[in-house]
């Protein structure tokens, strides 16, 4: 498909302009949902907890059939839908938070406490809906679009650019957002909530058209579909033929390193260096928002290696540096060194480098060797494996006995970790890319 290069730049800067605008409101809105949830229900922390686990399964559930109906469609209709979807979701979501307000504290709207059960799973099948609709689009363009639009040789540096996005919106949407949700008007009632949500649903909008633009002005063929499938057939999901698929392998790797507490951003190891490290949360903090700076790095350290090594070798690299990293780091973690937590911490931090790098390999090998009919159905399965080991993850910490556990946790990270370098490493075994 030849085009010129003025024309692929204007493709690529669309298609991570829309990546920009909807991923700031979808952080800004996700970064607030929790504490909106908490005014509503002020002292309940774990109907928060509640409402993200019921979000989790839903959309663990309804994953299979999302990809399959993905493959069965043509690329605007999946766009105009996921795109839809989610701007129907943020807008029901804002009112069911309206109305739950109005029935827990008796403001501005009534209604009856009976109502306050259903209201609430309303807004959990919002939150569902939310998170089908972004899963679309984001295999939408990721996983179709930009495959067949960008050539080979340009995917590695907009896919480092869809990462430096993802990266800056998870920092610097959730600041914005806690800024404008401290807002307060004897006016309007939970004003910050408003703007973030006004936020959210007027990204939609750009979105959609440069969406739809890229398609139809691109000179994309039609793409080629999966036969029309029943609702029936939809939501029947065939793992041995999953399982059987080359491809597996390669997202079974990755689906492992989803089995690790060693996140910055993980609210586990955040409480246990807490509750048991005793670290001031100014600390904890820093911790955090380093993991995205050195998660950053590796958009630098990944398309560089790939230029001197290949794909595969850099995704390697990359893989076998966060072994290495959280193996010293969980050594003086386990020993107990002076300064060990720091030490421990440093290595967290590295390995981070190694995590995004290998993502980012992951990814761009899923664009590049995952047919255009199964681009759905096998992307789908990625997500469904990574939301599969999330839920393993939350359910053994929710069984730990005491805080001092979390070492177990963190010994068994470290065996994921290495377990998917060996699952990648033999993948990978004869393959050039």
């Amino acid at each position: 498909m030849s085009r010129s290069m003025s024309q692929v730049l204007k493709i690529e800067t669309q298609l991570l302009l829309g990546r920009l605008l909807t991923r700031s409101g979808d952080q800004a809105w996700d970064f607030i949902v929790p504490f909106a949830l908490l005014h509503v229900f002020p002292g309940k922390l774990q109907i928060a907890a509640l409402y993200y686990l019921i979000i989790k399964i839903g959309t663990f559930l309804l994953t299979p059939w999302v990809g399959k109906w993905i493959d069965s469609n043509q690329r605007g209709k999946v766009v105009k839908i996921g795109v839809w979807v989610q701007f129907f979701a943020i807008l029901g979501g804002i009112l069911c938070f309206y109305l739950l307000d109005g029935s827990v504290h008796n403001k501005f709207i009534y209604v009856e406490d009976g109502l306050v059960k259903p209201l609430f799973a309303l807004l959990s099948f919002f939150g569902i809906m939310a998170s089908l609709g972004s899963l679309i689009t984001d295999i939408s363009v990721g996983n179709d679009l930009a495959p067949s639009l960008i050539p080979a040789e340009k995917l590695t540096k907009f896919n480092s650019w869809l990462r430096r996005i993802d990266l800056a919106t998870e920092v610097g949407a959730p600041i914005v957002a806690g800024i404008l949700f401290a807002l307060e008007s004897p006016h309007i009632h939970l004003l910050g909530l408003l703007i973030v949500a006004i936020w959210n649903l007027t990204s939609f909008v750009p979105e959609y058209f440069l969406l739809l633009n890229v398609i139809r002005k691109s000179g994309l063929h039609i793409k080629e579909t999966n036969a029309t499938k029943s609702w029936k057939e939809l939501f029947h999901f065939n793992y041995k033929e999953a399982v059987s698929n080359p491809i597996f392998w390669l997202i079974f790797s990755y689906a492992l390193l989803w089995l690790s507490v060693l996140s910055p951003h993980g609210v586990l190891l955040a409480g246990y260096l807490k509750d048991k490290m005793e670290l001031p949360e100014g600390e904890i903090g820093l911790f955090r928002g380093l993991g995205a700076v050195f998660g950053l790095i590796s958009t630098v350290s990944f398309p560089y290696l790939v230029k001197k090594t290949g794909l595969i070798e850099s995704a390697k690299l990359h893989l076998a540096f966060q072994g290495f990293t959280l193996t010293v780091g969980i050594t003086a973690f386990a020993v107990r060194v002076q300064g060990g937590v720091y030490i421990f911490l440093t290595c967290v931090l590295l390995s981070r480098i190694g995590l995004y790098g290998f993502s980012n390999g992951e990814f761009e090998l899923r664009q590049r060797l995952i047919p255009e009919k199964k681009r759905g159905e096998l992307n789908s399965l990625s997500y469904l494996t990574t939301t599969m080991a999330t839920l393993v993850l939350f359910s053994a910490g929710s069984l730990l006995p005491s805080t001092e556990d979390f070492k177990y946790l963190v010994f068994a990270s470290l065996a994921a970790v290495v377990l998917a370098n060996v699952v990648f490493f033999k993948w990978a075994k004869g393959k050039e890319l």
